[in-house]
């Protein structure tokens, strides 16, 4: 009898089969669906936490942005500001405020940044409008007091105590206002006293960049390179122009009559005013104002080289509101005292409702506060507080930023003191 074939065998065949289908099993219906709920929520709250975070960054970035703005903007003000008066402009001439300014809390059909110039932009109705004044960006000249002539003043490359100082900014200024028929104001210091001081219009067709008068400058021994030319002559008008006015405004004595007799400084004076300027978010319409920089000419209600583009350049964006207040030290303790609260008889000018900021001296301090907000609404947020006032700007329940869409931006307060080192 021969051995069974085990590999044909029923019984072994039905076993491998039984064997083979056990091993190659699935998941349950009920496995696989709580593999999937597990899936789903590991799923969402990954989600979840993407969504989180990517709101953060979005907060964080526009807190970042508005920041940002913030310290631009102070910074740019607080540079001038620091500056007001250089070249020897005092805080106030013949009782009006001089190296600095401000026209206080703008109302309707007054908002002009240049008044009565067609095209002017227009500051935000409560906010101020920041004048300041000086010689910012070029050097102040030194003249020997001989150096003056008539209507014309001699400058030397060297000094007559042999420092050099570069003509550049004067010869550029000169070219200029020849080329483009501007108008550039001069400021010129008497050697007498600083408090004797004039402001001249740049006369360009008679002044002369190629020499000074004989005998006006010389240079010193040491010197082995004479710079070319070794002087200029700078002529100017004091009679008879439009502006004489606005320039006599900003001048303690006139030119060539005692004690403005001679000049023992000369400097191009500017004039810039920082405003807010109004602008909306595209889709909404919600306010996005912009802290914007007008240069003017001295003393005019004209834009720097009678051009338009010149009364708005803007500086920093979503600027909600700009309040100054002027520090005085009314009881010459040295020290600026305010009020607690702040009110209008305390030595800060334009801190409290019914302040004004009528001319007070001795000017010590500037305090410039800005209101920013960031660029777009944050619909999960709303700030807790409102605004009763900035400054002497009084809020209304009504105004933007105390209403619903205003409080779902959020905002920040900034305040810079600022001491004057030239007043």
């Amino acid at each position: 009898m021969q051995p069974a074939n085990h590999e044909t065998s029923p019984c072994r065949d039905h076993r491998y089969v039984q064997r083979g289908r056990r091993g190659h099993r699935g998941f349950t219906v009920i496995e696989m669906t709580i593999a999937l709920f597990i899936t789903a929520e590991v799923v969402l709250a990954a989600l979840a936490l993407f969504d989180f975070h990517n709101k953060l960054a979005r907060v964080q970035t526009q807190i970042s942005d508005m920041q940002q703005t913030q310290r631009v903007a102070q910074y740019e003000m607080v540079r001038l500001a620091r500056m007001a008066g250089r070249g020897g402009l005092p805080a106030i001439t013949n009782g009006a405020w001089s190296a600095i300014s401000v026209r206080d809390n703008v109302a309707s059909g007054a908002d002009q940044v240049a008044i009565g110039f067609a095209g002017s932009p227009s500051a935000v109705d409560g906010t101020d409008i920041f004048k300041v004044r000086g010689v910012f960006s070029t050097p102040v000249f030194q003249i020997n007091p001989t150096n003056l002539t008539g209507n014309k003043i001699a400058v030397c490359a060297y000094t007559e105590y042999q420092v050099p100082q570069n003509l550049q900014a004067l010869i550029s200024a000169v070219q200029s206002a020849a080329t483009l028929n501007q108008t550039e104001a001069l400021l010129a210091v008497s050697p007498i006293s600083d408090s004797v001081y004039t402001v001249l219009e740049l006369d360009p067709t008679n002044s002369v960049l190629t020499g000074a008068p004989a005998g006006a400058c010389t240079v010193p021994a040491w010197v082995t390179t004479a710079p070319n030319p070794t002087g200029i002559t700078i002529a100017f008008k004091n009679t008879a122009d439009t502006l004489t006015p606005n320039f006599q405004a900003l001048s303690s004595g006139t030119i060539g009559v005692t004690p403005m007799a001679s000049v023992a400084w000369l400097g191009i004076l500017e004039e810039y005013r920082y405003y807010i300027r109004q602008d909306v978010v595209p889709g909404n319409g919600d306010p996005a104002p912009h802290l914007s920089r007008a240069r003017m000419i001295p003393g005019t209600e004209l834009p720097y080289q009678n051009n338009a583009t010149n009364l708005q350049v803007d500086v920093a964006d979503n600027i909600m509101d700009l309040q100054i207040s002027l520090g005085v030290d009314l009881n010459g303790d040295g020290i600026v005292t305010e009020g607690n609260p702040a009110n209008n008889t305390d030595e800060w000018l334009g801190n409290a409702a019914g302040d004004n900021l009528t001319p007070q001296t001795p000017l010590r301090e500037v305090r410039i506060t800005t209101l920013v907000k960031t660029a777009n609404r944050d619909f999960q947020y709303s700030t807790p507080t409102k605004i009763n006032n900035i400054e002497n700007h009084v809020y209304l329940t009504t105004d933007f930023l105390n209403t619903l869409p205003g409080r779902a931006y959020r905002r920040r307060l900034l305040q810079s003191v600022v001491g004057l080192r030239n007043l």
